[in-house]
């Protein structure tokens, strides 16, 4: 797999979801409601032998808002569902179809924190995202 086509499609499928602003790479500024691709955290080389897969932890930030707004709350709860219209989750899992960097992605879990971004903080939710793909030769 190469990274910069998975962190690429995972953006595609995130831009899915109408309002979002997505970033297929770690970005300076933002300007919420925003997705960041991150790095994997761990690549696993070789999950199928003779280089027939890899496995990628994939992080993925949403950021809502600032983090004492009650309506960022609102909107990154939105973006938490399981399905509808902006679930991360459904957009992710829904994209294997189209994705031509991985054969599968999937939404594992997701956790809460405040992340800081050119010097403001806001409320995030970090998503990972299991990722499997052909091993490059």
């Amino acid at each position: 797999m190469n990274l910069a086509d998975v962190m690429d499609d995972l953006g595609a499928a995130c831009a899915t979801i109408e309002g979002l602003r997505v970033f297929p790479y770690w970005a300076d500024r933002i300007s919420p409601p925003a997705a960041i691709v991150g790095w994997p955290d761990p690549l696993t080389y070789d999950v199928a032998m003779r280089r027939g897969g890899d496995q990628a932890e994939m992080q993925l930030w949403v950021v809502a808002g600032r983090v004492d707004a009650r309506s960022a709350r609102d909107t990154l709860a939105r973006y938490c569902d399981g399905s509808g219209p902006h679930s991360i989750k459904q957009a992710i899992d829904g994209y294997n179809a189209t994705a031509t960097a991985y054969d599968s992605a999937r939404v594992m879990r997701v956790e809460f924190s405040n992340i800081i971004v050119a010097a403001i903080e806001y409320i995030s939710a970090l998503f990972y995202i299991d990722v499997i793909g052909k091993g490059a030769a």
